[in-house]
């Protein structure tokens, strides 16, 4: 009897179409952990969570003239009574370790195993399944990652053969990704899971309008409420009707949706790649990101899996290397899934405030001699400068349980046993992703050049924080102004009034509105552990500001970006010591904008500045180089053409030097720059100080020589001449 081919019906596209959220089996009910080789249903079948072989039904017709699906009564009297089950399409799709899916109305994604109260709940909300499905059908090519690796590839105008990385956690809380999606607006490659950012939203929806992007560098928002409810009128007696929160919920649901997209290209990827992994690259070959692994024979092979079942060959009589492998990709779906932090409060907190911290990890792994690639710790462990790679401590744990099930497991890194057997526990529920690492890491990859030392910079992604996302925007400072003409009063930190402000943070909630610079907050922040919820940060002296410590520096404290612009010009004009103040002229753009009345110098140590009143400044000569005094200006074309060959009558005359005397100073101009013995003059002010002086402890610790600008076109001094030639 000749088989006809199965075709995709509309009975069969239904079968998962009408799920709004449900998880399923891909393997073969009859058959532990084997998957179907032809899955089929019967055109009448409605079930989806179990099928039957196509080759068995088709037998049974042929000898039986009929077929009835060992699930349901209905029966199948021909081949054209049978239809293809949904798995036959989910084969093509996901990775052959993959057992279960979870399907989204009629989308198969890879199972979660998130808590589903927390993460998954959002998907009985009408409104919520209908907008994940509007997204799916409303993608654009335009905004997937393949798209934006070529147009940046043609961007260099080059052939660049640099294996393009990639790794998808989620940008908000680090977990595997599922179904990636990126807000609108985003160039970054990296993007979100869904499922987190609903959590999110949930969480924080009443407390916030905007959920700024965690991507460094980026400062791009997604708008998570459709209103800013803390800007409502406070109406305690008149309690929001039940309905009322129903609708402010869709609404709510409505506008996140309208502010992301998924990345189809991405999705499909990680759908074909491993469960646990997080490393892809851009194929350029064929144009498509792709699961980063490596094979041996035609089968993929994880290096460090690899690494620790080879130090046991007593284990392989036991199980095969391609068993172990799948054990522990599995596992590691679960622990890159894992609410481990969430739920640990303690734990959580531990690791929140070790973010902002300078520290340096090792990346090899103790147990493999690899570099570790995915970074954990068990949640007893107290150092957080330790790590290991994931899959190795899951394969110790698994090799250790299989040996000895009922043996208390002791962590590698910290020594410390678990609290019951191994056979008891749940490896998810005990290790956990560094997600402070995880965040970075993959930015700076110089620890896999053979140093294999990973410096956490927290300070440096602090600061970046407050520069993308905790800010006082230079576009809606200005736009506030009545006049574009600032005079910035406050040049040096209220912390710290010996450090002159370089990086300034705005006091929002301080009357006077103080300036702190980003250096004395980090240092203040420190000496508290950055703990601000349990300790009182106080960074001004104010009534107010002592009443009121800081605990959170979100909302509290923002970057002033148009000051930091104006210093910067400021700085490059002059060397501030002794000024107070200065003024700042805003233009449209910063290239336009200028220091009022100021013009620069070509020597960058000593500067030229002349005042709107046409009174010269004074130029502080200071200790810059050694004991007594030197300012380099080899550098500087006008004060080089006080020592250059001049032409009189045929003959050459070049200064060779000139000298000064200002109250026992003694100051030399050459062409390599000025001199002054400050050091010398200070000593002898001491030793000739009076008796009278002395029974006072009279002592001159410093001295500075203000310079007027005239200085350069005085002709005084000692000047030697050489004849022409």
């Amino acid at each position: 009897m000749n088989q006809q081919q199965t075709q995709v019906t509309p009975q069969q596209q239904n079968n998962v179409t009408n799920v709004i959220y449900d998880s399923f089996s891909l393997l073969n009910t009859n058959q532990p952990k084997v998957r179907y080789q032809n899955p089929a249903l019967t055109k009448s079948c409605v079930h989806r969570n179990a099928c039957f072989e196509k080759e068995e039904a088709l037998q049974h017709i042929q000898q039986n003239k009929f077929y009835q699906c060992p699930n349901c009564e209905h029966q199948a009297r021909s081949p054209a009574d049978l239809v293809e089950d949904w798995r036959v399409q989910a084969y093509k799709e996901f990775n052959i370790i993959v057992e279960d899916v979870t399907i989204i109305k009629g989308i198969v994604v890879n199972k979660y195993i998130r808590n589903k109260k927390k993460y998954l709940d959002f998907f009985q909300i009408d409104e919520c399944a209908r907008q994940f499905l509007d997204m799916f059908q409303r993608f654009s090519l335009d905004t997937s990652i393949n798209s934006m690796i070529q147009k940046e590839l043609v961007s260099q105008k080059s052939n660049n053969q640099t294996k393009i990385n990639f790794w998808s956690f989620c940008l908000q809380d680090r977990v595997k990704i599922n179904v990636p999606v990126r807000i609108f607006g985003c160039k970054h490659y990296e993007c979100y899971e869904l499922t987190s950012l609903l959590f999110f939203q949930e969480q924080n929806r009443k407390k916030k309008e905007f959920l700024d992007c965690n991507q460094p560098g980026c400062s791009n928002r997604l708008r998570i409420a459709h209103i800013d409810y803390t800007k409502q009128p406070d109406t305690p007696n008149i309690p929001q009707t039940e309905e009322q929160e129903r609708q402010d919920k869709i609404n709510d649901i409505i506008t996140l949706f309208s502010g992301i997209c998924v990345d189809l290209d991405l999705f499909n990827a990680i759908k074909l790649s491993n469960p646990s992994s997080y490393k892809f690259y851009y194929n350029q070959e064929t144009e498509k990101i792709q699961e980063d692994i490596k094979t041996e024979n035609g089968k993929q092979v994880d290096p460090v899996i690899k690494a620790v079942y080879e130090q046991h060959p007593d284990f392989h009589i036991k199980i095969t290397f391609e068993e172990f492998q799948k054990q522990i990709q599995q596992q590691a779906m679960s622990v890159s899934q894992g609410d481990l932090l969430l739920e640990d409060k303690q734990l959580g907190k531990k690791i929140s405030l070790y973010k902002y911290r300078n520290y340096k990890v090792k990346m090899q792994d103790q147990l493999t001699k690899l570099t570790i690639e995915y970074p954990v710790r068990c949640k007893l462990c107290t150092d957080l400068q330790v790590c290991m790679d994931m899959r190795s401590y899951i394969a110790d744990f698994n090799y250790q349980k299989k040996v000895n099930p009922t043996k208390i497991y002791s962590c590698p890194l910290c020594k410390k046993p678990q609290n019951k057997p191994m056979i008891q526990t749940q490896i998810q529920n005990y290790i956990y992703l560094d997600t402070n690492m995880l965040s970075y890491m993959f930015k700076d990859m110089s620890y896999t050049n053979g140093t294999n030392i990973f410096e956490y910079q927290g300070e440096q992604y602090m600061l970046q924080e407050f520069m993308d996302r905790q800010k006082i925007k230079r576009e809606n400072y200005i736009k506030e102004l009545n006049d574009r003409q600032v005079v910035f009063k406050q040049l040096f930190c209220i912390v710290n009034n010996q450090q002159r402000i370089k990086q300034p943070l705005l006091l929002q909630n301080c009357p006077k509105k103080y300036i702190v610079d980003f250096k004395s907050f980090y240092e203040a922040s420190k000496k508290i552990d950055f703990d601000y919820e349990q300790q009182d940060l106080k960074l001004c002296i104010c009534d107010h500001c002592n009443k009121n410590p800081i605990k959170s520096f979100v909302g509290n404290i923002y970057f002033h970006e148009p000051f930091y612009e104006a210093l910067n010009k400021f700085y490059k004009l002059q060397n501030p010591v002794n000024d107070k103040e200065f003024t700042y002229n805003f233009a449209d753009n910063e290239q336009d904008s200028k220091v009022q009345g100021q013009t620069v110098s070509s020597n960058p140590k000593i500067k030229v500045v002349h005042n709107v009143n046409g009174q010269a400044d004074t130029q502080i000569l200071r200790n810059l180089k050694g004991e007594n005094g030197f300012l380099d200006l080899m550098d500087d074309e006008e004060y080089q053409q006080l020592f250059s060959k001049k032409e009189i009558d045929g003959f050459q005359y070049k200064t060779v030097g000139m000298k000064q005397n200002l109250c026992g100073v003694q100051i030399e101009y050459n062409e390599k720059g000025i001199q002054a013995n400050v050091k010398d003059a200070v000593e002898k002010i001491n030793k000739d100080a009076n008796q009278d002086l002395k029974k006072y402890s009279f002592n001159v610790v410093s001295m500075s020589v203000q310079l007027n600008n005239d200085i350069f076109k005085s002709n005084k001094g000692v000047f030697d001449y050489s004849t022409k030639k």
